[in-house]
């Protein structure tokens, strides 16, 4: 077969979009136009005007269909009249389970039922070119049809302009060859285990719609996470949005809580829908609008249920195939949802923290040798915490051994104030009795059993188990099976400062006294009474 090779010569780094079509049906009309669209978007596009075209596709050919990011099947009613054009479908399919290209439909005057099936006049095509072909060939080529189908794209028959569903092709390809190159997350420290198994309980190939919840501590990473898998799936799904910090546009004061539910809702379905100035009169908009519709949505950083009640009511608001991805540091809200899929972000280990603030304070994976031992310390004193190892690891970042020595005292006795405004977030969100609980547990209690909190804290009108069981939930605890209380360093060295804080406002008469210092002068001053609280768990009375 002759074929000219100068037009098959491809660009450094390929194609934008290899375009598989039937030329009798679309050459002349819709496909010049929306090459021509493709053009003035910047859309790099193989064109094979000057290939003869035989009984196999060549290996040029095969090879632009690999070397293109984009396959752009246009399937009209004579597009299985050609065994040429079947054989780059097949090759664009095999590629597409080979390497995960992405394949992207339009239907053109054929209805994808059609196409799947091989009915109507597209069927009466194809069985023509099927006659004295192989049985093997025959299989390959309603194989690729049957998949093909199956990918949602534009459809002619839905669009009364068609100049309206050029542009939008464009601009869904755009967006599309926006998403392929994206690198933002290849970097990250332990991320393609936490994608395994975001992808293990998202099911992605199921069609039930499901809703799966991401939890963890403040500062663990939970919005990265949710951005990486959504930056990796979103390509599949016929709309998609990312809603970053719900908490905050929720809490923007309205007259009541049914106006600021449809307030969020009308803001979610204006991005979602794409529809500018939207205006919706009830909260079922939501179900209405998307429940044919295979979407996905993350709604990251959630912490009242009313939230999700606005936004995620329950998978019969959403198609088939839809998967709703939440992120909070609040468990009970996901389980008062009844979302059973839950991934519970773990702290990284101790060499995954390591290489975490080594990407910050040196912009590497591990630090030079005459840093090690200071890097080590400062990763241990982070407790893990990604939040910290990264705050702090730019704030050292660029400075001498000496500075770091210099530093490594106020980083061990003061919490970085980047750490902390993140951090009081959490401290912030809970009610009065539950506040004081924590301050206790970090002031006295970390590391101490459940019975010896109860005991103490017993008739102080703290609802003790009911506090305990809220800071658990909330991610501000953790109790070891052995009924043993652990907090985070971070955790514990803000609470100590907030209550600091609050001792400068409050009587000598009533503290909580941390440090040998402090405890010799009160001791020794005789001003302690019995409402001064001293960390090493043994409270003074002088008279």
């Amino acid at each position: 077969m002759d074929v000219s090779c100068s037009s098959l010569v491809s660009p450094k780094g390929g194609y934008d979009v290899f375009p598989s079509f039937r030329g009798p049906d679309v050459r002349q009309t819709f496909l010049s136009h929306l090459l021509n669209e493709f053009e003035r978007k910047g859309i790099n596009t193989f064109k094979d005007n000057q290939i003869k075209r035989g009984k196999y596709i060549s290996p040029q050919l095969k090879q632009a269909i690999r070397e293109s990011r984009i396959c752009l099947v246009i399937l009209s009613k004579n597009y299985a009249s050609s065994s040429w054009t079947l054989g780059e479908l097949v090759e664009i399919m095999e590629s597409r389970q080979a390497s995960g290209k992405t394949v992207m439909t339009i239907f053109y005057d054929v209805e994808p039922s059609h196409v799947r099936k091989q009915r109507g006049e597209f069927g009466m095509a194809y069985r023509k070119t099927c006659e004295r072909k192989t049985e093997l060939q025959k299989q390959r080529w309603t194989k690729a049809l049957t998949n093909v189908a199956s990918i949602l794209g534009e459809h002619s028959h839905n669009w009364d302009n068609e100049a309206d569903m050029i542009s939008k092709i464009a601009t869904d390809v755009s967006n599309e060859l926006n998403f392929t190159t994206s690198k933002d997350f290849d970097h990250l420290v332990g991320i393609e285990a936490h994608l395994a198994k975001m992808t293990s309980l998202l099911c992605l190939e199921s069609d039930e719609t499901r809703i799966v919840g991401i939890w963890g501590p403040l500062g663990i990473g939970k919005t990265t996470i949710a951005r990486a898998i959504y930056n990796q799936i979103s390509r599949n799904f016929q709309r998609s949005i990312f809603m970053d910090n719900v908490k905050r546009s929720y809490r923007s004061g309205e007259p009541d809580g049914y106006t600021l539910k449809l307030r969020l809702q009308r803001e979610f379905l204006s991005k979602i829908l794409d529809h500018k100035d939207m205006e919706i009169h009830h909260l079922g908009t939501a179900q209405e609008r998307l429940k044919y519709q295979k979407v996905l949505v993350v709604l990251d950083n959630v912490d009242k249920l009313e939230q999700l009640q606005a936004l995620a009511n329950g998978p019969p608001w959403f198609g088939k195939g839809s998967r709703i991805i939440v992120t909070t540091d609040n468990k009970h809200l996901l389980e008062a949802h009844k979302i059973k899929h839950i991934y519970e972000v773990k702290f990284p280990s101790k060499d995954e923290a390591l290489k975490i603030f080594s990407q910050s304070a040196f912009t590497k994976n591990a630090p030079p040798e005459d840093y090690l031992k200071l890097a080590v310390e400062v990763t241990e004193l982070t407790s893990h915490l990604p939040l910290g190892l990264c705050v702090l690891g730019k704030a050292l970042c660029g400075k001498s051994v000496s500075r770091w020595t210099d530093q490594l005292p106020r980083i061990k006795t003061s919490l970085n104030r980047d750490i902390e405004q993140v951090l009081i977030v959490g401290y912030n969100g809970l009610a009065d009795k539950d506040k004081a609980i924590f301050l206790h547990i970090a002031c006295l209690f970390e590391g101490k059993k459940v019975d010896c909190v109860t005991q103490f804290l017993g008739n102080s009108g703290l609802d003790i188990k009911y506090g305990l069981s809220v800071l658990v939930e909330r991610a501000l605890i953790s109790i070891l099976s052995d009924k043993l209380i652990i907090m985070h360093r971070l955790l514990r060295q803000m609470g100590r400062e907030i209550v600091c804080r609050q001792s400068i406002h409050l009587s000598m008469r009533c503290r909580f006294l941390m440090g040998a210092y402090y405890m010799y002068h009160v001791v020794a001053d005789s001003i302690v009474s019995p409402f001064i609280y001293i960390t090493s768990l043994i409270v003074v009375s002088v008279r």
